[in-house]
């Protein structure tokens, strides 16, 4: 499986590009040399040599670098509501991959306000399957779907149409 950026797919829309981009940088970045997210600027300058590296268009950068930098700086608050939901697994026996996608979607469900549940869910899970083992993308929905229903996820969040 390579996790190289998807640049053959000109059917991505910018957002799913951005996704694309922020779960190769997570996965990327906390599976190299042991190295762990660190200080939001840290992880900043890191995604910013990552993103000229793949030469990310300009119209996914900031929801990529938003993505990113929102992993980052809520660290403990997404793992403690992976670790609520994710019962008889501990963060540690989760998949590399799987963990990339969940810290993702947690990222998003929880402090993006202005993207439906709906729309993270199933844009984490599509994507999913282009990375992940073939059960990947319902054991992330087992996960992200009871979360989305958290009252601080629920909070101010724009409703799917």
């Amino acid at each position: 499986m390579s996790l190289a950026p998807l640049q053959n797919h000109p059917h991505l829309t910018p957002r799913q590009r951005a996704r694309e981009v922020a779960f190769q940088f997570l996965y990327q970045f906390e599976n190299s040399s042991g190295t762990k997210i660190g200080t939001p600027a840290l992880t900043e300058l890191e995604f910013e040599k990552h993103a000229e590296h793949f030469n990310i268009p300009v119209e996914s950068h900031d929801f990529a670098l938003r993505l990113v930098r929102t992993t980052a700086t809520s660290f403990k608050a997404i793992d403690d509501m992976i670790r609520k939901h994710a019962e008889n697994w501990r963060l540690e026996r989760i998949g590399a991959i799987e963990i990339a996608f969940l810290r993702l979607g947690v990222a998003e469900l929880l402090f993006f306000k202005d993207v439906p549940a709906s729309v993270t869910i199933n844009e984490v899970i599509e994507l999913s399957k282009l990375f992940g083992e073939e059960d990947t993308p319902t054991f992330l929905n087992g996960l992200l779907d009871p979360i989305s229903k958290e009252e601080i996820a629920m909070a101010g969040k724009v409703l799917s149409e």
